[in-house]
């Protein structure tokens, strides 16, 4: 008895930790390869960030020579200098401005993957539960085509009944077994699209279906508007840094030289130096300063055509729920009386007052709602998943193990 105990509780062991190893959709997404590779090129475009902006290194020399004049001994001499470049003003901080909208557009990259990922992984999941649903209808109208195929050979066995009918019957039970195995098909087909793009092993658990809700996504916070704003940053950081090279480039030294080095001549001489460029390229400077203008209202014409398509894609989704509402309730009362009607032909085919081709009419009616409300379903939450790709969902810290659900998630 004890020994049994230890086994069930064995069992149950093992039940709760494949049940723990099971994760949602932004934990999963965050420890994909795909979604890790990106976050490293963000991390790659801050620390980068960090660099811009600093003065150039200063330049060191030193110098040693030998005077040989006509008259008189050789004298050595020799000295050293130090200098400092100066960038043109206001080139640091464009420099500065540029890297951080580097930064902008890489998390906007991110965000962008993060949502295609999302979407076509929900995609996959609504095509896996359409078709596990799909399965489990034509496997409902197999068995009762088998049943009914029981009453037929009962009624030839009694010499009421017809062998084509019962042939018919089992052509029927044929063809959902092949629909089956289709169905099955496209089930894995899509479990495989699921794991593959979060680099899951084949046997292992897949995240629970996630969709966004349509009433949380932000037009002015979607990738697509904030790739819009990291571009416009970065064409006014372009266009400061154009307007600071029509400035002068200067630099800042100090040298030191000594002559006549052992000698009672010896001089030691100073020199503060400060040396300044000649902008002689200013139309071609303003002419890239017009450039970066023309790419900062282009990216603002980009970023209100973003908020007019996610508007528009809201609203698509928001249509699709419910036209899928309106289906599934009239399939259910399609078929509320289609079984009702059913049940009432089945009495009469077995008593030979009705034909199995009505049956076979009832059967048909019945799937075929209830199939049209399925595609009905699957269209919505297809339609849903697009907005994955305009709200993507907020990621855990990949190296924790906690299911960090984001706000934005609804119930499929």
């Amino acid at each position: 008895m004890k020994r049994h105990r230890l086994v069930l509780a064995a069992l149950l062991c093992g039940a709760l930790g494949a049940a723990e190893q099971v994760m949602d959709l932004p934990t999963a997404l965050a420890r994909s390869p795909a979604i890790s590779a990106a976050r490293a090129r963000v991390q790659a475009a801050g620390l980068a960030a960090r660099a811009a902006g600093v003065l150039p290194d200063p330049m060191v020399g030193v110098g040693a020579g030998r005077e040989l004049p006509r008259m008189g001994e050789a004298m050595d001499m020799y000295g050293a200098m130090i200098e400092q470049p100066l960038p043109r003003w206001g080139e640091r901080d464009a420099m500065r401005q540029g890297a951080l909208a580097q930064v902008a557009m890489a998390e906007a990259e991110f965000a962008e993957l993060v949502g295609e990922h999302a979407a076509s992984i929900a995609a996959a999941g609504v095509e896996a539960q359409a078709a596990a649903q799909s399965r489990i209808l034509v496997a409902e109208a197999r068995d009762r085509v088998r049943a009914l195929s029981e009453v037929v050979r009962a009624r030839i066995a009694g010499g009421g009944g017809m062998i084509g009918e019962s042939l018919a019957l089992d052509t029927k039970v044929q063809q959902l077994e092949l629909q089956l195995a289709d169905l099955a098909r496209r089930q894995a087909d899509a479990e495989a699209e699921v794991r593959g793009r979060l680099g899951l092993a084949p046997e292992a658990a897949l995240p629970p279906l996630a969709l966004p809700d349509p009433a949380t996504v932000r037009p002015d916070d979607t990738p697509m508007a904030r790739r819009a704003a990291a571009t416009r940053g970065e064409a006014v950081a372009m266009e400061r840094e154009a307007v600071a090279r029509g400035n002068p480039e200067s630099a800042v030294g100090l040298s030191w030289e000594r002559e006549a080095a052992g000698t009672e001549e010896q001089v030691d001489k100073y020199n503060l130096t400060f040396r300044v460029s000649l902008p002689v390229w200013r139309q071609a400077y303003g002419e890239a300063a017009d450039a970066a203008r023309g790419r900062a209202r282009a990216a603002a014409h980009e970023a209100r055509a973003s908020g007019w398509m996610t508007r528009s894609q809201v609203g698509r989704a928001q249509r699709a729920v419910e036209q899928a509402t309106r289906a599934q309730a009239v399939a259910d009362g399609i078929a509320a009386r289609s079984r009702t009607e059913y049940e009432a032909v089945i009495r009469q085919v077995g008593t030979g007052n009705a034909s199995i081709m009505a049956a076979l009419d009832l059967l048909d009616r019945i799937s075929d709602a209830r199939m049209q409300a399925i595609e009905a379903r699957m269209t919505s939450q297809l339609t849903l998943a697009e907005l994955w790709r305009l709200a993507p969902p907020t990621l855990p810290d990949p190296g924790g193990t906690g299911s960090d659900h984001d706000h934005r998630m609804g119930t499929p």
